[in-house]
C-alpha cells in the first residue's frame, strides 16, 4: 500500500489559521492588533466644550384667579358623600353587632326550648293519664273528628250604616263649628 504524503511548502502548520503564516514572523506584514489592544483602544479626543454661565429663568407670578364655583360644589359633593359613606358603614356595624346579638339570643330560645319540650312531654305522659282516667279514655272516632277547610280567600263583608252622604256630612260638620263658636262666646 502506498502511502500519500504531503508535501509542504511552509516549515509549519496552519491549522486553518492564517496568524501563523511565515510573513508574520518575518514582520513584513502589518500586524494584527491582539485582543488586549482590540479592547483597550486609545481615546479618541472630543472637541472641547465652551462653558457657558448658567442662568435662572426668571419666575413670573401671576395673580390668584377666582375659585370656581363648580369646583366648590364638587368638593363639597364629595365631602358629603364621604360622611354618608362613613355613616353607613357606622349603620353596617351596629346592625351586624344587632344581628349577632339576636343570633345568640335566638340560640339560647333554641336550647330554653328544647328543655321545656322535654318537661312538657314528662307531664303528659299517655301511660300515666291512662292510668289516672282508668278504661274510660278511647280514641275519637272518624264522627268525632271535624276537618276546617281554609283553602278559600279570605272575604269580609263590610254592610252600610246610617252614614249621611258626602254634602250632608259637610252641612253637618259646617253647623257643628258654628254651634260651637256660638257657644263659646256666651
Amino acid at each position: 500500500m502506498a502511502t500519500i504524503r504531503r508535501r509542504h511548502t511552509t516549515t509549519y502548520s496552519t491549522y486553518g489559521s492564517v496568524a501563523y503564516a511565515p510573513a508574520y514572523e518575518d514582520g513584513n506584514a502589518v500586524r494584527s492588533p491582539r485582543r488586549e489592544e482590540e479592547l483597550r483602544r486609545a481615546p479618541v479626543p472630543r472637541p472641547k466644550r465652551q462653558v457657558r454661565r448658567h442662568e435662572r429663568a426668571r419666575v413670573e407670578v401671576r395673580q390668584a384667579g377666582q375659585v370656581a364655583p363648580f369646583a366648590v360644589v364638587g368638593f363639597l359633593a364629595v365631602a358629603v358623600f364621604a360622611v354618608l359613606l362613613v355613616t353607613s358603614y357606622a349603620q353596617l356595624a351596629v346592625a351586624n353587632d344587632e344581628m349577632v346579638a339576636l343570633q345568640r339570643e335566638l340560640t339560647d330560645l333554641k336550647s330554653e326550648n328544647s328543655k321545656l319540650s322535654a318537661q312538657y312531654e314528662k307531664v303528659f305522659d299517655l301511660a300515666t293519664i291512662q292510668a289516672a282516667v282508668g278504661d274510660t279514655m278511647v280514641r275519637p272516632t272518624n264522627e268525632q273528628m271535624v276537618y276546617i277547610d281554609l283553602s278559600e280567600p279570605d272575604t269580609v263583608t263590610v254592610y252600610p250604616g246610617n252614614r249621611a252622604g258626602g254634602l250632608e256630612d259637610l252641612i253637618q260638620g259646617l253647623q257643628d263649628l258654628f254651634g260651637g263658636i256660638i257657644e263659646y262666646f256666651r
